[in-house]
C-alpha cells in the first residue's frame, strides 16, 4: 500500500526538527523591530525567491518580532515567496523575511531559504487545494500505536499514543523503522511527522454528496432526500399515487406550491410530480432576515432542526446543502453533544487541523487533519467529515460537519482568502466589513 523508502533518503521529520533546533540562538544585531516602518516595506512578488517551512507549524507574524501577533501558519514542506534579503535579524539569527502577500517569517528552526533542506525532500506530498480533499485519508483497521522518531536512536520510533479502531489520518509518505518491539516496520507518515503502522490502515472512501449552487435556474425552495425508500407522487383532486423512487441525498427543485391530502403536505416540483413533506428536508425561501444582514454581507444560515446550511450574500442565497450538527440538537452545548446556537464570526481558516477546538471531531475515534476547517468565535468549528455520509442528520459531538466537497466549496467562498503556501490564516481584527458571519438557529 505504501512505497517503502530507504532511511538514507527518507529521513524522519523528528530527526530533521532536532537538527534544526540545534541551530537556534540569539542574535540581536540589526534594527530593532520598533524602528522599522512596515508601510515602507514592499510586498515580495509572487514569483520571487522562496522560503519554506521545515517544522510542524511555522508561525507567520504581523511584524518581524517573536512577540508579534500570529496571522497565519505554514506546515513542513509548504513554500511562500519572500524578499531577497531579510529586513532584520533581531531575535532571529537567520533573519526576518517579508513574505507574499503579507507578514514575516523567521528563518531558523521553523523555516529556511535553503530549498535543498532534507525536510523538503521528505515533505513532497503537499495539500491539494483544488480537490475535494487536501490529502489521502486512511482509516485504522484496529486499535494501533501512534509513533514519533526515537531521538536516542537513528532508525527507530517510540510510541506516543494510541489510536482507536476507525480513526482517520491523512498520509503524506512512509518510512521503514524499528518499533519498540524490535520489528522493522513499514510506517505511514502523517503531515505532522508522526507515524502509524502501514498494515493497520486502509484507504477511506470519500463521501460524494454535494449541495447545489443557487442561481436564476435553481432557486429556493428546494428539498433534499435524507431517507431510504422515498418516492415521488402524482396527486389527484383527493388522492395521491406513489411514483418513482428517489435516491437519498438527491436535491429536488420545488415550485413553492403545495397541496394537503389526508392531512399530509405535498410539495409540487417543476415536473408536475410531488414529494411528501415528511419525506424530505425543505430549504425554504426567507422572508425575514437577521438584523446584521446588509448588502454584500457574506453569512451562513445553519438550522440545527432541519440540518440545512445556506450561504448568503446579503439577502441573496447562493448555495444550499445539508450539514450534520450535534447529536442532541436542542441540548446543553456545555454538557453534551450539542451545537451552540447564536451568531458568530469566522475567526480562522485551516486547510486541515488535528486541533478540534471546543468540541472533538468525533466521539468514537480520533481524527488527524480534518479538512477545510473554519474556526468560529464560539470555539466551534465547521469542517469536512470523511467518516460518515449522513449529512442532514444529527451525527457528532457538536461541530458543524459538511461533506468534503461542500467544505471545500465553503473554504473557497469565505474570507479571508488563504494565501498560496499558507496552511492557515486568521481573520484580521480590523476586517469588520469582510468578516463572514455564521447564524446558527433552530
Amino acid at each position: 500500500m505504501f512505497e517503502r523508502k530507504t532511511t538514507g533518503v527518507f529521513l524522519p521529520l523528528w530527526l530533521i526538527f532536532l537538527a534544526a533546533q540545534a541551530c537556534t540562538g540569539s542574535d540581536h544585531a540589526g534594527e530593532n523591530d520598533d524602528t522599522i516602518n512596515l508601510a515602507e516595506i514592499p510586498v515580495p512578488p509572487p514569483d520571487g525567491p522562496k522560503l519554506a517551512s521545515i517544522n510542524k507549524s511555522t508561525p507567520i507574524l504581523e511584524r518581524p518580532s517573536p512577540t508579534a501577533p500570529v496571522i497565519g501558519t505554514m506546515r513542513a514542506g509548504e513554500t511562500v515567496a519572500r524578499a531577497k534579503e531579510p529586513i532584520s535579524k533581531t531575535q532571529c539569527p537567520g533573519g526576518w523575511y517579508p513574505i507574499h502577500p503579507r507578514g514575516f517569517v523567521c528563518a531558523g528552526p521553523d523555516a529556511t531559504t535553503n530549498l535543498a533542506h532534507p525536510t523538503l525532500q521528505v515533505m513532497k506530498t503537499l495539500p491539494a487545494r483544488e480537490a475535494p480533499l487536501p490529502y489521502r485519508y486512511f482509516s485504522t483497521t484496529k486499535a494501533t500505536s501512534l509513533f514519533e522518531w526515537d531521538r536516542s536512536k537513528p532508525n527507530a520510533v517510540r510510541e506516543v499514543g494510541k489510536l482507536r479502531r476507525r480513526s482517520r489520518v491523512a498520509v503524506v509518505g512512509s518510512w521503514s523503522a524499528q518499533t519498540p518491539q524490535g520489528a522493522n516496520t513499514n510506517l505511514a507518515m502523517l503531515p505532522d511527522g508522526r507515524y502509524v503502522a502501514a498494515d493497520h490502515l486502509e484507504e477511506s472512501s470519500t463521501p460524494t454528496f454535494k449541495g447545489t449552487v443557487l442561481d436564476d435556474k435553481t432557486k429556493l425552495p428546494i428539498a433534499f432526500v435524507v431517507k431510504q425508500g422515498i418516492r415521488s407522487w402524482t396527486a389527484e383532486a383527493k388522492s395521491a399515487t406513489r411514483g418513482d423512487p428517489i435516491e437519498p441525498q438527491t436535491m429536488v427543485p420545488l415550485t413553492g406550491r403545495f397541496r394537503t391530502l389526508a392531512g399530509v403536505q405535498f410539495w409540487a416540483t417543476p415536473t408536475d410530480t410531488y414529494v411528501r413533506h415528511p419525506d424530505v428536508t425543505v430549504v425554504r425561501r426567507r422572508d425575514t432576515f437577521p438584523d446584521f444582514v446588509k448588502p454584500d454581507q457574506k453569512w451562513i444560515d445553519v438550522s440545527v432542526i432541519t440540518g440545512t446550511f445556506v450561504l448568503y450574500e446579503g439577502k441573496k442565497p447562493v448555495y444550499a446543502t445539508l450539514c450534520s450538527v450535534g447529536m442532541d440538537r436542542l441540548g446543553n452545548p456545555e454538557t453534551g453533544p450539542t451545537t451552540q446556537m447564536g451568531t458568530f464570526e469566522i475567526t480562522a481558516k485551516h486547510l486541515s487541523t488535528s486541533e478540534a477546538g471546543s468540541k472533538p471531531f468525533a466521539e468514537d475515534h480520533e481524527v488527524f487533519d480534518a479538512p477545510w476547517v473554519h474556526l468560529m468565535s464560539s470555539g466551534q468549528m465547521i469542517h469536512g467529515a470523511i467518516w460518515h455520509s449522513r449529512f442532514g442528520v444529527e451525527h457528532g459531538p457538536g461541530n458543524v460537519q459538511l461533506s468534503p466537497a461542500d467544505a471545500a466549496y465553503l473554504f473557497a467562498w469565505t474570507s479571508p482568502v488563504l494565501p498560496e503556501g499558507w496552511h492557515s490564516v486568521l481573520t484580521p481584527a480590523d476586517a469588520s466589513d469582510s468578516k463572514v458571519i455564521v447564524h446558527i438557529r433552530k
